[in-house]
């Protein structure tokens, strides 16, 4: 991904259009331990603010009557949100694979490493671009990723992860609004001290989407009309389901 010059975002802010604004944790060079700390402030973040419901309800309404599932998380971070739908599925006697992918190789190792004991996930260094085309799942699942990716990037990403799934596609980002900003900037550090955390989350508000806006991407990649639901708090759920099986 190529992003603009990092640059602070001054007092008038403009939340009619996507930011290029870099994220810290999109640097390669990022210390290991820093990066895992930020990643672990994430996931108390989705914890703490509901973060995992877009995606859980999400995969339930692919679901339908399956009782079994393979699902490939794209920029899976920590691999957090795959430990949470298996512990989702197992409780609801589902026999459920998960494959987390990322292309940072210190943040696969931490994702190893947290998921020990989870039979059913597997972690792997891997870009969903070179994913072979009949290497596919029943769904494919990205939260807080496509808003790292500028519009022409993200319109090819969400291509490719429609043509990976065989049932369909989850989408779990967030909503580019004044109070998820504003909101960011008090509650964060209260709740993290991680210096990426802190300063990422206000950006991936200003990186992040209006309805419309995901709508349009969606027709961009020549995708079925997507079903988008606003879920507390300022989160986007999209799902896109396949033409056919």
């Amino acid at each position: 991904m190529q992003h603009s010059q990092q640059k602070s975002p001054g007092i008038a802010l403009d939340f009619s259009r996507r930011s290029e604004l870099d994220e810290l944790m999109d640097d390669p060079y990022v210390e290991h331990r820093e990066l895992q700390d930020g990643l672990d402030g994430l996931a108390r973040v989705n914890g703490l603010l509901g973060g995992y419901g877009p995606s859980i309800g999400g995969v339930e309404a692919l679901l339908e009557d399956r009782r079994s599932f393979s699902l490939l998380d794209v920029g899976t971070g920590s691999a957090d949100t795959p430990r949470r739908l298996a512990i989702w599925a197992e409780g609801r006697g589902l026999d459920a694979y998960i494959e987390g992918i990322d292309i940072h190789p210190a943040t696969v190792e931490y994702a190893r490493q947290q998921s020990v004991g989870f039979h059913n996930i597997q972690v792997k260094l891997r870009d969903v671009f070179e994913i072979p085309e009949d290497d596919r799942f029943d769904i494919v699942h990205a939260a807080l990723v496509l808003h790292h990716f500028n519009d022409r990037e993200a319109v090819e990403v969400l291509r490719k992860m429609y043509d990976t799934c065989t049932v369909g596609l989850v989408i779990n980002d967030l909503h580019r609004h004044p109070i998820a900003y504003y909101g960011s900037r008090v509650l964060l550090p209260l709740i993290s001290r991680n210096r990426l955390v802190r300063h990422d989350g206000p950006v991936s508000v200003l990186r992040a989407f209006k309805r419309r806006e995901l709508r349009e991407l969606a027709d961009r990649a020549g995708l079925p009309v997507p079903e988008i639901n606003w879920t507390p708090l300022f989160r986007w759920q999209m799902i896109i389901r396949r033409d056919t099986p």
